[in-house]
C-alpha cells in the first residue's frame, strides 16, 4: 500500500471517466479498496484520505468537472 499509488489513482481518475464509473456501485470503503486493488491500485482508505486532503489544501473552489464532484459522492472522503 502506498501514498504514491493513491496519488496515481487520483491523477488517473481526474482524466478517465470510465475509471470513475467503475466505482459507481461501491457502497463502503472496503468495497472501494477492493475495486481499486482489482485495478492494480494499492492503497488504504487512510492513504487515499491523506492524499485527498493534501491535494485539497488551499483549494477554495473546486471545478464542477473532473474528479472533485465524483469524490463528493464518496461519503467517507
Amino acid at each position: 500500500m502506498s501514498l504514491e499509488s493513491a496519488q496515481k489513482f487520483l491523477r488517473d481518475a481526474v482524466n478517465d471517466s470510465s475509471l470513475r464509473e467503475k466505482f459507481s456501485d461501491v457502497k463502503s470503503p472496503a468495497e472501494f479498496i477492493e475495486v481499486a486493488n482489482e485495478l492494480s491500485y494499492t492503497f488504504s482508505t487512510a492513504e487515499l484520505e491523506t492524499v485527498v486532503k493534501d491535494v485539497s489544501k488551499g483549494v477554495e473552489m473546486r471545478r464542477a468537472t473532473g474528479v472533485w464532484p465524483w469524490l463528493r459522492t464518496i461519503p467517507w472522503i
